[in-house]
């Protein structure tokens, strides 16, 4: 649990998405091992270079069971060095296996952040669907008005268990889907 308050120097960063303190907890109570963080030698001992935090939900008879990449964070001076890759290709390893044997991975990601999707693009991940209205305020009703500025594209990479490769889909950024229209 302290390791919540050494992650605030990563979070000071503009680009980093915050959440409140019991939102972290809940992840660090339900799933430990999937919220983890790296370290770099510092003149002081240690200092977090960057941190995953992911979970895993869904149901396997649906073909949904998955781990969900809820935030991958890396600190400024640590970007560009393949650090978020290391993160979330950890990520996979420990979900690909007993005990959780996930179908897939999957993430949302904001339709103009072209830099993240590259990365995940780079990783295996590609366009499942887009979700409308995913990052606005209020849920929209219409899946044809689409808004750059706050949609969201879900990626998703498949992972062993998912033999035939069920769980991802080509032209993905052509299916569009109502935010309340996703559960798992």
């Amino acid at each position: 649990m302290e390791d919540l308050f050494e992650i605030s120097s990563v979070n000071l960063d503009p680009f980093t998405e915050n959440f409140n303190l019991l939102f972290y907890s809940q992840y660090v109570c339900e799933w430990p091992q999937l919220f983890f963080k790296s370290v770099e030698p510092a003149s002081h001992g240690h200092e977090i270079s960057g941190y995953m935090m992911g979970k895993t939900e869904g149901q396997l008879s649906k073909k949904e069971w998955h781990t969900h990449i809820t935030a991958v964070t890396v600190s400024r001076d640590y970007r560009r060095i393949g650090l978020a890759s290391d993160l979330c290709r950890h990520l996979e390893r420990i979900t690909a296996v007993k005990p959780y044997e996930a179908l897939f991975v999957d993430l949302f990601v904001k339709v103009t952040n072209s830099t993240a999707r590259q990365l995940y693009e780079k990783l295996g991940y590609s366009v499942y669907r887009r979700v409308i209205g995913y990052y606005g305020s209020v849920y929209p009703e219409d899946r044809n008005k689409v808004d750059d500025e706050i949609d969201a594209f879900d990626m998703r990479k498949a992972l062993p268990m998912d033999v035939k490769n069920e769980t991802v889909r080509e032209n993905g950024d052509k299916v569009y889907v109502l935010p309340q229209e996703i559960a798992f």
